[in-house]
């Protein structure tokens, strides 16, 4: 366990596990009801639609989960295979490549997919609690009476 740690402090993987932090981050605030799934989306509008409508947030989580294990494993074989010195520079870098481009392919082939389990549209209205009318907040009438 503790190649896997020292593996996820190296270069590339330092730089994604800063990232998956800040990600888990974002998933324990929405998980808080402190944010929303898609607080991002107005930020980053061609993106969302390049992705066919899955919300940035879940896009930006998959790619970094993605990079970061992929990272983590061609660090983890790089270590192993005992790569040192400038070639080892260099397959770090390539991996910082590589692991980028498979991560955002997998993106790409998930973007459908994902994006359904995520609407747009708000789900269904709160109801009253001992009728089938819908609970209107807004209105002076109580649903009973």
């Amino acid at each position: 366990m503790g190649q896997v740690f020292d593996a996820a402090a190296e270069f590339p993987t330092i730089i994604f596990t800063s990232a998956l932090l800040v990600a888990l981050g974002f998933w324990l605030l929405v998980l808080l009801g402190r944010a929303d799934v898609h607080t991002f989306d107005a930020d980053a509008p061609t993106l969302v639609r390049t992705l066919r409508g899955t919300p940035f947030a879940v896009a930006a989580s998959v790619v970094i989960a993605t990079v970061w294990l992929v990272s983590l494993t061609g660090t983890l074989l790089m270590v192993r295979a005992g790569l040192t010195g400038l070639g080892g520079a260099a397959a770090r870098v390539a991996l910082l490549a590589l692991s980028t481009l498979v991560a955002w392919l997998l993106m790409r082939s998930l973007a459908v997919p994902l994006a359904r389990l995520f609407p747009e549209e708000p789900g269904p209205r709160p109801q009253g609690l001992a009728s089938s009318v819908p609970f209107d907040p807004g209105s002076r009438r109580h649903p009973h009476g």
